[in-house]
């Protein structure tokens, strides 16, 4: 038995939005391990390279194409599936691209959400919902400080505030709706997220793997921000072991942080010096940062509350989740398959295990 139930998941109808992306592929891959009946629904293109196509993730899952959007076409999903546990992941989750697309960005993060929650308020058959948004939806109040649950949200940039909308949106779901009919409703505000299979623009790993395979050193734009690095099994157990409990009425609803020890709060310099443990001949050049303001130059999340009501805490530190992280990109540049690679690490990553 691992840290999740395989006995509570088997044969459990799950719905995850957003399934094709970098977290999702490897939630699809997590859940048909513990056994579960997976229905995935995201945009009608995928991102090349990515891992959903790399990893065959679509053969794992029933594959739907639909924009969280198109309420019409979602709540037809929705009925069809029929889910007990409804994990939302679908978002425009890039920074950067906030910038050059703040109404697509709100549009996407704030309108997909209710329409997701609006799709299960009809529908009715859910027990649970998980609604994935970030630990940037906070309020900045500067270093120093560990954001809870019960602080300020706010964020500082389109993807932040867009975010934290979502956030004001579950709760407006859940207390009004969904709450009164039975279905139990929390957010998961995570971030900073590491681990094979991410390609995703103006993020360090992919920045990072794209110029050392190409023999070219990595552009590091902000050395010294620090983030709360976690790896994604840690997040996704997180995330699962959240609905879990709530199906299981262990746990209460409303929001919760998933982060790393406050040790593992570390800079982006500290980061590349660890990948290059893996990818020795690998050569940086650090940035001086001054053209991000947009940016927190600290963040840091408080994640007592899940340990407290979920019992649940990060099983890998910063170090075992850089090197796990790198060593999926070498096997699979060594040639090894993407989806067995992955598998292997959800096995490796259940007993403890790193290589």
């Amino acid at each position: 038995m691992g840290l999740l139930s395989e006995e509570f998941w088997a044969g459990k109808r799950v719905f995850v939005t957003g399934h094709t992306g970098f977290k999702g592929s490897w939630l699809v891959v997590l859940l048909d391990h513990l056994g579960a009946e997976v229905t995935g629904y995201s945009l009608p293109t995928v991102d090349d390279p990515s891992l959903f196509s790399a990893a065959g993730v679509q053969d794992i899952c029933r594959d739907l194409r639909g924009d969280v959007r198109d309420v019409r076409a979602l709540h037809r999903a929705v009925e069809t599936a029929r889910p007990q546990i409804v994990v939302h992941l679908a978002a425009q989750a890039i920074v950067a691209r906030g910038f050059a697309d703040p109404f697509g960005t709100l549009s996407h993060n704030v309108l997909g959400t209710a329409g997701l929650l609006e799709a299960v308020r009809c529908c009715g058959a859910a027990t649970a919902v998980v609604v994935a948004t970030t630990d940037k939806v906070y309020r900045n109040r500067g270093p120093g400080n560990g954001y809870e649950e019960a602080d300020l949200l706010g964020g500082n940039e389109p993807y932040g505030v867009s975010k934290a909308c979502a956030e004001l949106v579950t709760e407006c779901y859940r207390d009004t709706f969904l709450r009164p009919a039975g279905i139990r409703v929390a957010s998961a505000r995570a971030g900073n997220v590491v681990g094979g299979g991410d390609w995703g623009e103006s993020r360090l790993v992919p920045d990072i793997v794209r110029a050392w395979h190409a023999g070219k050193p990595v552009f590091v734009r902000n050395p010294r921000h620090v983030r709360p690095w976690q790896y994604v099994l840690d997040v996704l157990t997180g995330y699962l072991t959240l609905a879990e409990r709530l199906c299981r009425g262990e746990a209460p609803d409303g929001p919760y942080n998933f982060g790393p020890r406050a040790g593992d709060t570390v800079d982006v310099a500290s980061v590349v010096a660890r990948a290059r443990t893996l990818y020795p001949q690998g050569e940086a050049i650090l940035g001086s940062g001054e053209n991000a303001s947009y940016e927190s130059d600290w963040l840091r999340i408080d994640a007592s509350k899940a340990r407290r009501e979920l019992g649940f805490a990060n099983r890998f530190g910063v170090d075992e989740a850089i090197r796990e992280t790198f060593r999926w990109y070498r096997l699979v540049h060594e040639g090894q398959e993407p989806l067995a690679v992955c598998r292997d690490m959800i096995r490796a990553y259940e007993s403890g295990e790193v290589a």
